[in-house]
């Protein structure tokens, strides 16, 4: 057990410290999820939506999701991963306060809605960002090691919360969402200064990319429908 142990922390040995202070964001961001998961509860026990209503406001959370993540890479090629995560990471933790205090139908599926997307567009500036702050041969321990963190953040909320719920009620989970979002933003802040990257144009010698290259790879839309 000591022996995996070593060679599990081994596995992790080399990588820059920038990469360990986004997995520590990544960590403080996810384990403030605490809204999320007991969403459904929080509609049909607290607010007394009937599951029919409570369902019809979750598909905002997966429209706003899905909306998120294309208009997040969208932005990362304009304005860069770092002032996007930036935006993502404050306006996703005013968000999450202000949902506390919406009650009416519509008004939480807008506002969930809008929500999913400006969270969701820290996604795909996280995963841009490992190339920045990695090397090359890095790149797959590194992104390992930021998924490791999400998902122990995603074990730990969703335990913070069901204590939360039971002993001061629902109300605080939107504070303790909203305040851990802001936390995580001044950690990253602080810790990790954005990557200026110089890009040196060759005007007689430049590669064309095919920008639709993934939707014509076969393997790969097979990948993510699966």
């Amino acid at each position: 057990m000591k022996k995996f142990y070593r060679n599990y922390i081994k596995s992790f040995e080399r990588l820059s410290k920038e990469i360990w202070f986004l997995s520590l964001i990544s960590l403080v961001n996810r384990a403030g999820t605490m809204v999320i998961p007991f969403l459904s509860l929080y509609l049909t026990k607290e607010l007394g939506y009937n599951e029919e209503d409570a369902g019809s406001i979750l598909v905002f959370f997966g429209i706003g999701s899905l909306l998120g993540s294309f208009f997040g890479g969208k932005l990362v090629d304009k304005i860069g991963f770092y002032k996007v995560m930036v935006f993502s990471l404050f306006f996703t933790g005013i968000g999450f306060i202000f949902l506390q205090y919406v009650s009416s139908f519509w008004g939480l599926c807008l506002t969930i809605l809008g929500i999913m997307i400006i969270a969701d567009t820290f996604r795909p500036a996280l995963f841009v960002s490992v190339k920045a702050y990695s090397k090359p041969e890095n790149q797959t321990r590194s992104l390992a090691l930021i998924r490791l963190a999400i998902n122990l953040g995603m074990g730990i909320g969703p335990t913070l919360a069901g204590w939360i719920i039971v002993s001061k009620g629902y109300n605080l989970l939107f504070w303790v969402d909203g305040i851990t979002c802001v936390i995580a933003i001044i950690i990253f802040y602080m810790l990790v200064k954005e990557k200026q990257t110089v890009l040196k144009k060759k005007e007689d010698n430049l590669e064309k990319t095919d920008k639709n290259m993934a939707y014509k790879d076969k393997s790969y839309k097979i990948f993510i429908a699966i």
